[in-house]
């Protein structure tokens, strides 16, 4: 309860006699009066009067501490005076004991004029409270005047339907006249901006100007042109002060202002943000519900689920129950779990038959059958009869039409109807209408679509769309990392350097880093920056998730720069002969083919190294005699260790035939002729050139 609530609760318990006096009551009526509620207690109870018993139950209760007021007459046993009822029966309606008030008031002669007005007053509210507004007023009319009383009456007024009787006793209230704190009660319970803003300005108490702030917040999100006004405000004084009354509940108001206007992410951060501020709102019911609309909004269904279970948990009203199990249930088939979802369906229609809910789901139920036979459809490759069931579902539930709209999409490609597909895509896409889940999986099925057909530039594009529009998937990370790949192969190596950046910095645990790091390493080497793509590929090689292939391809590509840097600084030539002997010796599953173009490059460094004798040797011992042999073997090598192999064969036929070893030179030539590699042709034609010398005729 905010401050200005419970000071107009306490005229309902009967006032402290204030004698004049000194001793320990004089101190008790000066630090009422202060607000120092411990103090008064502490002296009151010294002074043992019943005075001083009313005292400390005043103080009690201006803490709002309605359970002590309770536990306090209980210890006391015999405080049995009309005062001390009044303070029980106001105890007892705020936590919630209506009917026990109730009772105890009626069964009660009241002697005493200020608490026959404290008992008429509680009536009035325990009538209130039950929506009794007729008896409400009755009781009203023994209060006495008071301007807590005006405000009763107003709120008794506005529950009978006099909107117009109420809302002259408010304005009246919030004039110049009244003290602040029936200013900002009144200006509350109005709830005009115009006059919000009048008493904000106006009053000097903090906690007053700060209710009001509150309010006034409220109400201008309410008006789409001072949305974001209301927002700037909320967002400050919450901020400014989380622990005052009523902050938590304006806040959470805000993230229901953002779902209702589909700005699904910023609700999600003031949810995570009101959970970092109030850690014990996760057992709030209805701020797990509205968390887990705003992530199952976001394609986040599995943290969504999560959050609709825990709303079901904790919600003890029956409807609010039922409306989160069905919630959950919708989750769990946007997650492809179809039979965890109709189990909860069936929870809902079964244990929970008289709630809204359970009405809905009964026509849901069927066109969840309905989507799961279209499911089962696709599954069994009948692509056309999908496509008609998805289509029914979607006329028949307008709420479900942008998902089958969707997997018509899939239909349409899986009958080859390509052109009809994509265009159906591009239109989903586009639509900024569009939830974001449905229309970042467009998004992303428009991506893979341009990649297989070689559309980089739009490939690359989209992906990162996708990354953009959901960037909390569990696919975001590794969506950018397929636009860099694309990027690359489009030959736009600066932007795939660029994308994989903006990876590593948002996502910097994701386990995606390792392949993006490799793809950004070979865009450097593209780009001749040779030492940054040595120190990327570094970390590519060593990161959490990185493949055995990715790491390996890392190792050999930095293992490359290395010896692309060699040609300004002989000392890379030998760190690159130390990594590509590290990588062949290694345990990581090289390939032979892989082997026999390690011991290439193994080869070509010691050229470079001018130690020509190893490197003859490298050539014939670990490349053409290792590939004569594997192939004897039976071994099948790709395209690179082919090519690799014929420029080792070249490479020592040049230099026997440098040296004058012209034999020796055909013999290396016609090992690659009599080869099944692409090189053949090139060796016949040099055979042919050094016998034209006129040395073998």
């Amino acid at each position: 309860m905010n401050p200005v609530l419970a000071a107009a609760v306490l005229a309902a318990v009967a006032p402290v006699v204030m004698a004049d006096g000194a001793g320990e009551m004089g101190v008790v009526r000066e630090a009422l009066r202060d607000g120092m509620w411990n103090v008064a207690r502490a002296h009151a109870i010294k002074d043992g009067s019943d005075e001083g018993r009313l005292a400390v139950l005043e103080s009690f209760a201006r803490e709002e501490r309605w359970g002590d007021v309770l536990r306090t007459l209980d210890e006391w046993g015999d405080a049995r005076g009309e005062g001390f009822t009044c303070y029980r029966a106001a105890a007892l309606f705020r936590t919630g004991r209506a009917g026990e008030a109730k009772k105890l008031l009626s069964e009660t002669e009241f002697s005493d004029p200020a608490n026959v007005r404290a008992a008429a007053r509680t009536l009035a509210e325990i009538a209130l409270a039950a929506g009794d507004a007729k008896e409400a007023l009755k009781h009203i009319e023994r209060c006495g005047e008071s301007a807590e009383t005006d405000l009763l009456k107003a709120d008794a007024l506005s529950a009978a339907g006099d909107l117009d009787g109420a809302k002259a006793i408010w304005r009246r209230a919030a004039g110049t006249n009244s003290s602040e704190r029936v200013q900002a009660e009144a200006a509350v319970r109005l709830g005009e901006i115009p006059l919000l803003r009048e008493v904000c300005a106006r009053i000097g108490s903090a906690g007053l100007r700060r209710l009001c702030g509150f309010h006034l917040g409220v109400a201008l999100l309410k008006d789409g042109a001072t949305f974001d006004e209301g927002a700037k405000m909320v967002s400050s004084l919450v901020r400014d002060s989380p622990d005052a009354d009523g902050a938590r509940d304006v806040f959470l108001a805000l993230a229901e202002a953002r779902l209702e206007r589909g700005e699904w992410q910023e609700a999600s951060k003031i949810y995570d943000e009101a959970l970092e501020t109030w850690p014990d709102i996760s057992k709030n019911a209805t701020f797990q519900e509205g968390r887990g609309w705003a992530l199952s909004k976001l394609g986040r269904n599995e943290d969504a689920l999560v959050a609709f279970d825990r709303a079901a948990e904790l919600s003890t009203n029956r409807a609010s129950k039922a409306a989160s199990l069905a919630r959950a249930g919708d989750t769990l088939a946007a997650l492809g779990r179809g039979a965890e979802a109709m189990e909860r369906y069936r929870t809902v229609s079964r244990d929970y038959s008289d709630t809204e809910a359970a009405a809905k789901l009964a026509d849901l139920l069927r066109l969840q059958e309905l989507e799961d036979e279209g499911r089962s459809q696709y599954a069994e490759y009948r692509f056309a009869d999908a496509q008609k069931t998805f289509e029914k579902v979607a006329v028949e539930d307008p709420s479900r039409r942008p998902r089958m709209e969707f997997y018509a999409v899939l239909c349409l490609y899986g009958q080859g109807r390509d052109a009809d597909a994509e265009k159906r895509a591009r239109a989903m896409a586009g639509d900024s209408s569009m939830e974001p889940a449905i229309r970042a999986e467009a998004t992303l099925w428009l991506a893979k679509f341009a990649y297989n057909k070689a559309r980089w530039k739009e490939a690359s594009s989209r992906f990162a769309d996708f990354a953009a529009i959901l960037p909390d998937s569990p696919d975001a990370p590794a969506a950018l990392v397929w636009s860099a790949r694309a990027a690359f192969a489009d030959s736009d190596c600066q932007r795939a350097v660029s994308t994989v950046g903006a990876l590593v910095a948002r996502y910097p645990e994701s386990e995606a880093r390792a392949a993006g790091l490799l793809v950004q390493g070979e865009a450097l080497i593209e780009l001749a920056r040779f030492d940054e793509a040595v120190l990327v590929l570094e970390r590519a090689a060593l990161a959490n998730g990185a493949t055995q292939v990715d790491r390996l391809r890392a190792q050999m590509l930095r293992a490359d720069a290395l010896f692309a840097m060699g040609a300004d600084n002989t000392a890379r030539y030998v760190a690159a002969l130390e990594a590509y002997r590290t990588i062949l010796l290694g345990e990581n599953g090289l390939s032979p083919s892989q082997r026999l173009s390690l011991s290439f490059k193994i080869g070509k460094t010691l050229e470079r190294l001018k130690r020509a004798e190893e490197a003859v040797d490298q050539y014939y011992t670990q490349v053409v005699l290792a590939y004569r042999s594997g192939r004897e073997k039976g071994l099948r090598y790709d395209d690179t260790a082919k090519a690799d192999f014929a420029r080792a064969a070249f490479r020592l036929a040049e230099e026997c035939e440098s040296r004058g070893y012209d034999e020796q030179a055909l013999g290396m030539l016609r090992l690659v002729s009599r080869s099944d590699v692409p090189a053949a042709a090139e060796a016949a034609r040099r055979i042919d050139r050094i016998k034209r010398k006129g040395a073998f005729l």
